[in-house]
């Protein structure tokens, strides 16, 4: 299942969805809040908006929400993300805004204890629709990357530092397929293939996770990064034969994997 909560990825861990990183600064102030002169009406602020969405995307990146998870857990949940998310449908420009409040509906039924719309695949593409949305609102770099069985196309070997919006197309006939997106750490010198080598807890420690993208067969998501400049690794950790099959080995075995640098 495609759920809102998993938009993060752990390195040997597959979590589903599409992360968020930061918006490049608005120096210009033209997206200031501001009032029509002609209606009266309050318009939307696009720089308050793309740091909303930043904001959340932080916070929803940290939710632990699962099977064991008490009511209490979950209105707390809804509740540490119901703040931010109202000042994304406050400033959410026209074309976004009915996304926005559709979304704002799931997190206002964690608030009152119940993750069924949360947690379900019509929300997961509606936040897909959102983040896809403000590509052109925030004006990030564009990066398109087709999955196959088992490998990226179209994932450059050098990318400019800044925020980038990643467009995760899923090509192949049946497999779901993810994109994560690791940096390795300052003063780390062991190879990707070392790293990933290494027992969960040490290889975590070697690397940031910078975002990650997921689509199941013939679906399209979107993911936004924030690069800086360093060495990258985009990987899929989801099981060969999903969602078939849950038991096979990560495709990152399979080949699905690749080295970027970003300058």
């Amino acid at each position: 299942m495609r759920t809102l909560r998993c938009v993060g990825t752990g390195l040997l861990a597959l979590t589903l969805a599409a992360g968020i990183a930061a918006c490049g600064d608005d120096d210009s102030g033209d997206d200031a809040e501001s009032t029509d002169s002609s209606s009266g009406e309050q318009v939307s602020d696009d720089a308050a908006f793309c740091d909303a969405v930043v904001e959340f995307n932080g916070l929803v990146n940290a939710v632990e929400l699962d099977e064991t998870s008490t009511e209490d857990d979950i209105k707390s949940t809804g509740e540490d993300l119901a703040p931010t998310f109202q000042t994304i449908v406050d400033e959410a420009p026209d074309s976004l805004a009915d996304t926005a409040t559709d979304l704002n509906a799931a997190i206002q039924d964690l608030t009152q204890g119940d993750p069924t719309s949360f947690n379900d695949d019509a929300t997961f593409q509606k936040y897909t629709d959102l983040i896809e949305g403000s590509v052109e609102v925030c004006d990030y770099n564009g990066v398109d990357v087709t999955a196959v069985d088992y490998a990226y196309q179209g994932l450059p070997e050098e990318i400019e530092a800044g925020t980038t919006a990643f467009t995760f197309t899923n090509s192949a006939d049946s497999e779901n397929h993810m994109m994560a997106i690791l940096k390795k750490k300052d003063g780390v010198d062991l190879s990707w293939d070392e790293i990933i080598a290494l027992p969960e807890d040490e290889a975590q420690a070697s690397v940031e996770e910078k975002g990650a993208a997921f689509a199941p067969a013939g679906e399209t998501s979107a993911a936004l990064a924030e690069l800086d400049a360093g060495d990258y690794l985009a990987i899929c950790f989801i099981p060969v034969g999903s969602p078939a099959a849950e038991d096979g080995p990560p495709h990152f075995t399979q080949g699905m994997q690749q080295e970027f640098t970003v300058t």
